[in-house]
C-alpha cells in the first residue's frame, strides 16, 4: 500500500474518531439539560438553521456502526433510505451513484467521509443537503420469552456547501414502548423497530421544516 493511501486512511481515521466525540458530547449535553426521564424522543438538536432556500436534492449516505450486531448498519440504511423515498417529496441521490464515487474516493463501507470528501460528494452529487448516521448500539433481546428488540442511532443533516453539521437527531427505542402507547404488540425484530423509529425522525424533520424546493 502506498504512502498516499496510507496517509488518506489515517485522515479519514482521524476525522471519524472526530465526528464521533462530537455526536457522543452532544447527546450528553442532550441528557444533561433535559434529564433521562423527561427526554422526548427522537431528539433533535438543532445547531444550525436550515438554508434559507429550501434544497431540491439530497443525498443519504452509507450508515457506520459503533454497535456489536454486525452490518446492522445497512439494514437501517436500507430501511430509512426506503421510508425516506417513501414520504418525502425532496429528489434523493441514487444509492448506486453513493456507492461509486465512494469506489473513486476511496471511502470504504462503513467509514464516514471526511470534511473535504462531503464537500466533493456534495458537488458532484448536485446536493444541497447530505445525511449521514451512526448505529450507536442494537440488541436482539428478550422480555421472558417475548422478542423485544432495542436500538439507537443518531442522524446527521449537513450543509453541502460548508459540510456543516446543522441537524444532529438522537433515538433509542425498544420493541415493548410500541405495546405501551399502540396497544398492539411489541415489534419483534430490528427491521420492524428501525421502520418505526425512521418514520418517527423523518416525520419530525417536516414538522421542522424540512421541505422541498417549489420548482
Amino acid at each position: 500500500m502506498s504512502g498516499q493511501n496510507l496517509f488518506t486512511i489515517e485522515k479519514n481515521t482521524l476525522t471519524w474518531r472526530k465526528f464521533k466525540i462530537f455526536i457522543y458530547v452532544s447527546m450528553l449535553v442532550v441528557f444533561t439539560v433535559t434529564g433521562c426521564d423527561r427526554l422526548q424522543l427522537p431528539q433533535l438538536q438543532q445547531l444550525a438553521p436550515l438554508p434559507a432556500e429550501p434544497p431540491c436534492r439530497i443525498a443519504i449516505l452509507p450508515f457506520a456502526n459503533e454497535s456489536s450486531q454486525e452490518k446492522i448498519n445497512y439494514i437501517v440504511y436500507k430501511i430509512f433510505l426506503a421510508e425516506f423515498l417513501r414520504v418525502s417529496q425532496l429528489e434523493v441521490v441514487q444509492e448506486g451513484d453513493i456507492k461509486k464515487l465512494y469506489r473513486q474516493l476511496r471511502i470504504f463501507p462503513g467509514q464516514q467521509p471526511n470534511f473535504d470528501q462531503i464537500k466533493i460528494i456534495a458537488n458532484r452529487l448536485d446536493s444541497q443537503l447530505i445525511i449521514t448516521g451512526v448505529i450507536i448500539d442494537a440488541q436482539e433481546s428478550f422480555s421472558g420469552t417475548t422478542p423485544n428488540p432495542s436500538l439507537t442511532f443518531s442522524l446527521q443533516i449537513i450543509d453541502a456547501p460548508t459540510g456543516r453539521t446543522i441537524w444532529n437527531t438522537y433515538h433509542k427505542r425498544n420493541g415493548q414502548h410500541y405495546q405501551k402507547i399502540l396497544h398492539f404488540g411489541v415489534i419483534a425484530s430490528l427491521s420492524g423497530l428501525a421502520r418505526k423509529m425512521s418514520q418517527e425522525i423523518i416525520d419530525l424533520w417536516i414538522r421542522e421544516g424540512l421541505m422541498p424546493c417549489l420548482d
